[in-house]
């Protein structure tokens, strides 16, 4: 089969996985949003803040190593899951240490409950990491297509049953684990490979040596990421961390059904080509052609039509979040078009240069969320678009030098798709003149015109693309 019917194989597979898990993801923060404090759901956040600190410890690097190397031994995948769930043991006994320290330290007594309760993700992270880390290498997607949508599911049908019997935090701490649990009792269930009581301290090494850059570009991710929510939660409090949030999570939603969906896609299929950078060329201008008609009409949509969403699908109360959530859908435009770059240069054997790029981009946004603190939640918002954009033109950069492409004919991608997203929103924008029309009904009239004014746009302007598109879909196996 071609390196490109795999793909679009592989992404059609975890197109039905991540489609699956944020329709039943999102239908449950909605319904939860209606229901728990917006303090409830910054208390969670912060937790979860502290969580992806730890499981990235919890992980080593070691998801990325067995991913990448080209010959794998059974001491390895051995040797990893041990170390994986010793880490994982430690990390939970840990988090229930800090629960308090951490509390106290940002003011906020009922964090610490939420922490405890939480001590078992890292628990149930390395119960799955080099499961997951093997389907994705051999591009498993068919099978692994029911492991998210049932765990949300299950956390969803747990955490609106515990929300609607007034559990208030309790609930979004269920949702969570719950669905965690599910998922990983899936996961297994799928994938037939099991550990030996057996380490290989040579084997353990030689995927350390690899992941340990991988491990540190993932930590440095997490202090630019999260750097937001923890400065806005010692400084301003929970609520304000609640509204941020529900932004950043209408955000999560569409960026990971985009995004997400090929994320996991793309370090297997390029180290599979990696010492063909003449491939390495085409793969990238395909996934930029494709990835240019979805996400720039999702994020400048997004934008458009946040002020009749958010209000419609989380209530009044989160108002709040509607001018972060616009600000936010610019930088998250920026991050859908070069989320891959890091992936590919891992797939390389690059994996110190993409640490580099990280740790910038993490000290940059740090910097510009303390200068932005001063306008409140919209100013930190900014400081994160204005991070990821800039750093969209260093990463191309930096790609450029490792694989040589043009960079006028890669940007020229842009132009059609950003003209058509241009036309939607003057269109979607004009219907904010009918002021008598119903608020729901507004906001579907919005959604329809616009998905009719960017289709007809690029059929006109982009009709080739398109064609091209459609024929790798219809391509027969070779």
């Amino acid at each position: 089969m071609s390196m490109k019917r795999a793909a679009l194989l592989a992404i059609l597979w975890s197109m039905g996985e991540s489609l699956g898990f944020k329709i039943v993801s999102a239908a449950v923060v909605l319904l939860l949003a209606h229901i728990v404090a917006p303090d409830a759901f910054g208390l969670v956040a912060l937790a979860q803040v502290y969580l992806a600190a730890v499981q990235i410890v919890c992980d080593q690097g070691f998801a990325t190593a067995l991913i990448q190397r080209a010959a794998l031994d059974a001491e390895h995948k051995d040797s990893a899951f041990w170390a994986n769930l010793a880490i994982g043991i430690l990390l939970m006994v840990l988090t229930l240490f800090l629960a308090d320290p951490l509390a106290q330290l940002f003011g906020e007594p009922k964090l610490a409950m939420v922490l405890r309760w939480y001590s078992l993700a890292p628990l149930l992270s390395s119960l799955t990491i080099v499961q997951s880390a093997l389907a994705h290498r051999e591009l498993r997607y068919k099978a692994l297509a029911l492991r998210q949508p049932a765990g949300a599911l299950a956390g969803g049908l747990v955490g609106v049953g515990l929300a609607l019997a007034g559990k208030g935090i309790l609930a979004l701490i269920a949702q969570s684990l719950v669905g965690q649990t599910v998922a990983a009792l899936v996961l297994w269930g799928v994938v037939d490979w099991r550990p030996r009581f057996a380490f290989s301290r040579r084997h353990f090494i030689e995927l350390f040596g690899f992941g340990i850059n991988a491990l540190a570009t993932d930590a440095m991710s997490v202090i630019g990421n999260y750097a937001d929510r923890l400065l806005l939660g010692y400084f301003f409090g929970a609520a304000d961390v609640g509204y941020y949030s529900v932004a950043q999570r209408l955000m999560s939603i569409a960026a990971d059904l985009v995004g997400g969906t090929a994320q996991g896609i793309v370090l297997p299929l390029f180290s599979r080509i990696r010492h063909d950078k003449e491939r390495i060329a085409r793969g990238l201008r395909l996934a930029q052609g494709i990835l240019t008609m979805v996400v720039t009409p999702v994020a400048i949509g997004l934008a458009v039509v946040a002020p009749s969403l958010i209000p419609f699908a989380f209530g009044q109360r989160w108002n709040p979040s509607i001018l972060p959530a616009q600000i936010l859908a610019f930088g998250f435009l920026a991050y859908w078009l070069s989320f891959f770059f890091g992936n590919i240069m891992t797939a390389l054997g690059h994996p110190q240069i993409r640490l580099r790029v990280t740790a910038a981009r993490s000290l940059t946004q740090f910097a510009l969320i303390l200068v932005g603190m001063r306008q409140g939640i919209p100013g930190i918002a900014l400081a994160v678009t204005t991070t990821q954009i800039i750093f969209y033109g260093v990463d191309l950069a930096v790609l450029r030098r490792m694989v040589p492409f043009s960079v006028p004919a890669y940007l020229s991608d842009f132009l059609k798709p950003t003209l058509a997203a241009a036309a939607m929103a003057v269109a979607v924008i004009h219907l904010e003149s009918f002021a008598n029309i119903d608020p729901v009904l507004l906001l579907v009239l919005k959604v329809l015109l616009g998905i009719a004014v960017y289709g007809v746009v690029l059929l006109i302007f982009a009709r080739s693309r398109i064609y091209r598109l459609v024929t790798l879909f219809a391509e027969k196996s070779k």
